[in-house]
């Protein structure tokens, strides 16, 4: 049976389409339009006609590409991005308008549920955590705590972050101020108080799109695992706040994601000095993994 996962989140809608056989699932196809919300969002945080007409554009494109592969049923989530638009409703009533689609909205917690069933098989590794380099929110969770009280969704994702300078790129006074809010978000929300985690797995498009830079910059071969250095992302990062050259990096690796690498950039690095973990794993599942495999335990159980 093959089932199609849409997820509309902060910066983009994307596909999903997976064969599950018994509890093994098979990926068929995975597709991404990207459109970030906070580019069409008025000043009253309203979603405007033309970003509603963008969001079911791409939604309609994505059902279209889920039924030439044959999927039988199709879902669609949504995860920040809905928490953002104050008129969510007229924004869903549209998507489920012209597409027949009922729309799950996940609130913080739930987000970070189902980001943590994909990626908790890394627990084997120890101490682990797990982030959601996502748009306006970041997610993380303990992946040896499967409980959802533990796991967070923060309002310091890219997007969030990218909002609190003026400019396109932040400077070095404005980067070290974005470092500053990040410590001071995780120790007034109490996140994981003195503990330390090895490794931090990573999720989400801007964490595939701060791969493809790092791995450019240190001309790294195709790895089928796909790892970072702390000590070696501080040095990208001070690269990309301050070299003339960084735009060409952008433009090879992610022209999508040029206004929110920087900050995905500084997120992650602050993430891991705060917790003294020293290396990171880029995960090729997220949301729509974790609901995928959600749905395929509650058809076995």
């Amino acid at each position: 049976m093959k089932i199609g996962i849409i997820d509309f989140s902060s910066t983009a809608v994307s596909l999903l389409v997976s064969d599950i056989q018994g509890d093994m699932t098979e990926n068929v196809i995975n597709l991404r339009r990207s459109v970030s919300i906070l580019d069409y969002l008025t000043d009253k945080g309203k979603l405007s006609d033309r970003g509603i007409e963008k969001v079911v554009d791409s939604v309609l494109f994505l059902m279209e590409a889920a039924r030439k592969v044959g999927a039988e049923k199709v879902k669609m989530l949504s995860t920040a991005s809905m928490r953002l638009i104050s008129n969510y409703r007229e924004v869903t009533a549209a998507i489920e308008a012209s597409s027949g689609l009922r729309i799950e909205v996940l609130d913080g917690k739930a987000e970070a549920y189902t980001d943590y069933i994909a990626n908790r098989g890394y627990s084997t590794l120890g101490s682990v955590l797990m982030l959601d380099v996502g748009g306006a929110t970041a997610e993380l969770a303990d992946l040896e705590d499967g409980n959802m009280d533990n796991m967070y969704s923060l309002y310091i994702g890219p997007l969030a972050l990218s909002r609190r300078y003026d400019d396109m790129y932040p400077d070095d006074d404005e980067a070290r101020k974005l470092k500053k809010h990040i410590r001071k978000v995780l120790g007034k929300e109490g996140i994981y108080k003195g503990e330390k985690f090895s490794h931090i797995v990573l999720t989400g498009g801007n964490a595939d799109a701060l791969y493809r830079v790092y791995s450019d910059y240190y001309s790294l071969p195709e790895q089928t695992v796909r790892t970072m250095e702390k000590k070696k992302l501080s040095k990208l990062l001070k690269h990309l706040v301050s070299s003339s050259e960084r735009s060409m990096l952008f433009i090879r690796n992610a022209p999508e994601n040029v206004h929110v690498i920087i900050p995905a950039a500084i997120l992650v690095n602050t993430v891991a000095k705060y917790f003294s973990s020293e290396d990171f794993i880029v995960s090729d599942a997220g949301v729509k993994e974790g609901y995928l495999r959600l749905i395929v335990e509650g058809m076995n159980g």
